[in-house]
């Protein structure tokens, strides 16, 4: 499992608070707003867009979700699978409270979003209607990150090699959602520390790196 001691854990909620408060009274507002307008004066090609668009997509609840209930399926992998998908839901949760109460408005509309194709639509950050046109933080980069924590704590446990190629999916996903202009820089950072947050929380309550015991006398696993 990928440990994160109890400073490190304390460290990143205390950095999670501090970026929270400071995108509350706005003081972070001016840096937003250059990044965004500096990122909007490029105009990759269309391709580039939906290769963007198909990355944001990744951090989508629904398909996280799915992904979940296969890992659930699968008896290697059902506590992982469980574990990913509470630890999910719990997180799109707690965003929809925390938007209203930040209230960080949404981007502008991006006209960089390219026209998709009939009955693709990229999902709503929120899935509660007063929570939707507010940003911060970002439930797509909260739930991938996540996916990357959990799943490659799994992973870690079987080769270390590979482990640290899941957070790739986070980075990707933050840079895409820039370029498309769906979040704002902070929007990301905070996704980042309260998926981190939440996951590292789940994974050691719900003890991620302990398999199902399918019988305790006999002491075999799933």
């Amino acid at each position: 499992m990928i440990y994160i001691r109890s400073f490190q854990f304390v460290a990143i909620l205390a950095l999670f608070i501090i970026v929270t408060i400071l995108v509350h009274f706005r003081l972070l507002e001016s840096m937003d707003h250059y990044i965004f307008g500096t990122i909007a004066k490029f105009n990759p090609e269309q391709s580039l867009l939906y290769s963007f668009v198909v990355i944001s997509s990744l951090g989508e609840v629904i398909n996280l979700i799915f992904v979940g209930i296969i890992f659930t399926v699968i008896r290697r992998t059902r506590k992982m699978g469980m574990i990913l998908m509470i630890t999910i839901m719990l997180i799109t949760i707690v965003v929809s409270y925390i938007k209203p109460l930040i209230a960080q408005p949404k981007p502008p509309d991006s006209h960089k979003l390219p026209i998709l194709p009939k009955g693709f639509e990229l999902e709503s950050d929120s899935l509660l209607t007063q929570a939707r046109d507010f940003s911060y933080p970002s439930n797509h980069t909260g739930s991938i990150t996540a996916f990357a924590y959990i799943v490659g704590s799994i992973i870690k446990q079987k080769t270390k090699k590979y482990s640290n190629f899941m957070w790739i999916l986070p980075l990707m996903l933050m840079l895409s959602n820039l370029f498309l202009g769906l979040n704002y820089l902070t929007d990301l950072i905070g996704g980042l520390l309260l998926g981190l947050i939440i996951a590292t929380t789940m994974s050691n309550i719900l003890k991620l790196d302990v398999p199902f015991m399918m019988n305790r006398f006999k002491g075999k696993y799933q």
